[in-house]
């Protein structure tokens, strides 16, 4: 039988106070605006229930069993791709100019002059990030950008994509490499 923990007389327990929660997005001095109330207390009406000042909470997306996505994990072990400076710029610079379909509409004149490196340097790093799978020529000045890596995870156009280009995504696994401990060699 577990024996009870014990407290010395010297520290009693201390009791911890929360931070209250902040106010939601459209709060006026820590009250939602007369308009979303409203919203709130219509929906009431029509399905019936109770009425809470608690925000509308969304469900999570996981994939798989996991508690994470996988741009998540890829993140996590972004390092052990040992990508250069100017291909992690390029993906960087992928991740946030890319439409609702992972495509990116730049050529390698253009990124030249926008990071003022020289093109050929611009094609090593698009040759190293298609390499590793982040990114793959679709056409001429037109690249697509892995959506399993950089996309708002879970929503709804996220998933259609993927539906949509399963073949194509199953030909471009991005796989984390193996990294050898120095020590071990």
């Amino acid at each position: 039988m577990a024996q009870p923990l014990r407290r010395s007389a010297e520290s009693p327990i201390k009791a911890s106070r929360l931070a209250p929660a902040p106010p939601p997005a459209g709060a006026v001095n820590g009250m939602e605006s007369a308009q979303q109330l409203l919203k709130r207390f219509e929906k009431l009406a029509r399905t019936g229930g109770t009425f809470t000042t608690d925000a509308e909470r969304k469900p999570y997306a996981f994939y798989g069993g996991l508690h994470l996505s996988a741009s998540q994990v890829i993140q996590a072990n972004l390092w052990k791709f040992r990508l250069s400076g100017m291909s992690r710029d390029v993906l960087d610079h992928m991740v946030t100019n890319h439409d609702a379909e992972a495509l990116v509409e730049m050529t390698q004149s253009k990124l030249a002059v926008q990071f003022g490196v020289s093109q050929s340097k611009v094609s090593r790093a698009i040759g190293q990030l298609s390499a590793h799978n982040f990114t793959w020529k679709e056409r001429r000045g037109v690249y697509r950008l892995h959506p399993l890596y950089a996309y708002r995870w879970g929503s709804v156009k996220q998933r259609r994509l993927v539906k949509a280009l399963e073949k194509t995504l199953l030909a471009h696994e991005i796989v984390i490499p193996t990294v050898r401990n120095e020590a071990t060699r």
